[in-house]
């Protein structure tokens, strides 16, 4: 997935500051659409009626998962590229990754193990006419996840399940020809998994950006595994990479479980250990957000999360430029309701909450934002690009030389990534066709823009 290295494009952009006047004629959105084709389209299966799987409806009606089963979706021809994602109604999200080895923990899970991802032009039942396999997938370790594939002039997608088992509630498929920007993996403790991968939550992230942001359908892939703590995560951070990877934006809730009965004992490993998936995540051009941790409900669980482990998140956010989580600490401290009968877990109102919470916090990713002049010195027509940037797997790799705001642009002025770097950093983003602009803000306030390939 990693890129080489490109040249030192960011360091030659300092060396020649370019005045950066803002304003356009039109606005254009911070997040790129991925919208959602698959709802109430035809379906095909081997077993039983499928039409479940894209009613919108998680925890309502599911696919039986056997070996040598299939579904396949009609989603029409037009894009690209497609982002398909798949979820099993089971409570925790792996029963292998991150697995802390506690016998109270484990988790009775099967799923869909060895699979591939097919794609057809000529197919009209799902059956019949040419398939072609863009996704090969053995050894799957997870309930729930998503694959971007490959679509130029296909119109049927399926998942050919080879060996596994348990049920698959809900297949979304999205349109990501312009990008995969809006694409999110909710990973955490058994937190998470009270609020995303129970079907209690029907008013999900999703539907609340897609109620304030009519053209934003945004993909999630619901996780969450009961025990762990961030030293799980860290350890096993390249099986959630393989697994979740191809998702921009990292929401996670951790810490939880490095804090209970109150200690601040374990603070440094907390913090070493999200560092590692901090950094882990940003070589691999994903954006993790994480969010505040839960308080408790102190007079039911007995005791309270300390001080210290909000600090060391607040920590994490601003040394490494993330993008703000929510506040849990402060939303369920506030509102006793939202937790179970334990003072730990959230009930399903609070649930919901953690969901409102994540749509009200990262709603700024999707309003409109002002158009950039064309940097000073490139032509009105942009008739060529006169440097170049090597791809590979979808990325571009850049380098920092310094802390700063990193932007990529596409020629119509519209706002395609950006990530903040807290010190010198190699940076993936996502690929986009032709030209485009990569704008350098410094720690310093210096403005600089280049135009590349």
């Amino acid at each position: 997935m990693n890129a080489v290295y490109v040249g030192n494009i960011i360091r030659k952009i300092l060396t020649a500051v370019i005045a950066v006047t803002v304003i356009g004629t039109t606005a254009a959105n911070a997040m790129i659409p991925n919208p959602l084709i698959s709802r109430g389209k035809t379906v095909k299966a081997s077993n039983g009626n499928a039409s479940q799987l894209v009613d919108g409806k998680f925890g309502s009606g599911v696919f039986t998962v056997s070996a040598n089963s299939w579904f396949a979706i009609d989603v029409g021809i037009g894009p690209s590229r497609i982002f398909i994602t798949w979820n099993n109604p089971a409570y925790t999200w792996s029963n292998k990754i991150a697995d802390p080895n506690k016998i109270d923990c484990k988790q009775t899970l099967s799923y869909p193990v060895n699979y591939t991802i097919q794609t057809s032009a000529n197919s009209t039942s799902g059956i019949d006419g040419d398939w072609t396999t863009a996704i090969t997938v053995t050894g799957n370790k997870v309930s729930a996840r998503g694959h971007s594939v490959e679509f130029t002039g296909m119109k049927w997608v399926k998942m050919n399940i080879s060996s596994g088992g348990g049920n698959i509630d809900e297949v979304e498929v999205f349109n990501t020809s312009n990008g995969a920007e809006d694409t999110w993996f909710f990973a955490g403790t058994s937190i998470s998994a009270n609020a995303y991968k129970s079907a209690s939550s029907a008013t999900t992230f999703s539907i609340l950006v897609n109620q304030a942001h009519k053209d934003f359908n945004p993909a999630m892939i619901r996780g969450g595994i009961p025990c762990i703590s961030s030293t799980h995560m860290a350890r096993d951070i390249s099986m959630y990479l393989e697994a979740a990877g191809s998702c921009h934006y990292w929401a996670i809730e951790m810490g939880t479980n490095d804090a209970w009965g109150g200690t601040k004992s374990n603070v440094t490993s907390f913090k070493t250990s999200m560092q590692k998936v901090i950094d882990s995540c940003r070589a691999h051009g994903i954006e993790p957000i994480i969010a505040n941790i839960l308080s408790t409900n102190q007079s039911a669980a007995g005791w309270q999360v300390n001080a210290d482990y909000p600090k060391a998140i607040a920590d994490l956010a601003k040394s490494n430029g993330l993008i703000e989580g929510p506040d849990f600490y402060a939303a369920f401290q506030s509102n006793t309701s939202f937790y179970n009968t334990d003072g730990v877990h959230p009930s399903n109102t609070g649930g919901v909450e953690m969901h409102k919470l994540w749509a009200e916090k990262m709603d700024a990713l999707y309003k409109t934002v002002k158009n950039e002049k064309r940097p000073e010195g490139v032509p009105a027509d942009y008739p060529h690009c006169p440097f170049t940037m090597t791809i590979y797997s979808d990325r571009w790799s850049i380098i920092a030389t310094e802390p700063g705001t990193i932007q990529i642009f596409n020629l119509k002025g519209c706002l395609r990534d950006q990530i903040m770097v807290g010190a010198s950093a190699k940076v993936d983003f996502s690929r986009l066709n032709g030209c485009a602009v990569v704008r350098f803000i410094s720690a310093k306030g210096i403005t600089t823009m280049q135009l590349v390939k």
